[in-house]
């Protein structure tokens, strides 16, 4: 997205439909069909989960990047980091429309805010 507005952190929270307490394995982004662009580049995966809504994952070695409840897909495979890949929507398991951004390294689920804040860092070196 070109603007990050966080609307769910990474972590346990009390999910907004069930009510229970549970992990969160992603961030969720403020979003109205707004363009998602890859923020890493690899082989793309397309489907469709009920809990996920569409999605679009972005598999780079041991790195997984899942962009969800998406509305259209834009992406060709392979993906190259920067291209646009999808429209946000509000598919799956929702109470409105929004980005979910998940990211697991090597299996494990980690916080895509710290993920990013790396990037940006590594990115920009100077700032």
């Amino acid at each position: 997205l070109k603007h990050l507005a966080i609307t769910s952190d990474f972590g346990y929270r009390i999910h907004p439909i069930t009510k229970a307490y549970t992990f969160h394995s992603g961030a969720d982004f403020r979003a109205h069909h707004d363009t998602v662009f890859a923020i890493t580049g690899g082989r793309t995966d397309v489907g469709f989960n009920r809990y996920l809504g569409v999605y679009i994952r972005i598999t780079t070695g041991d790195l997984q990047v899942t962009y969800a409840h998406l509305s259209q897909i834009l992406a060709t495979d392979p993906a190259g980091a920067g291209d646009p890949i999808a429209i946000t929507g509000a598919t799956g398991r929702v109470t409105g429309e929004h980005l979910h951004l998940g990211i697991q390294y090597k299996g494990v689920a980690i916080d895509p805010l710290n993920f990013l804040y790396q990037l940006t860092i590594k990115s920009n070196p100077h700032e």
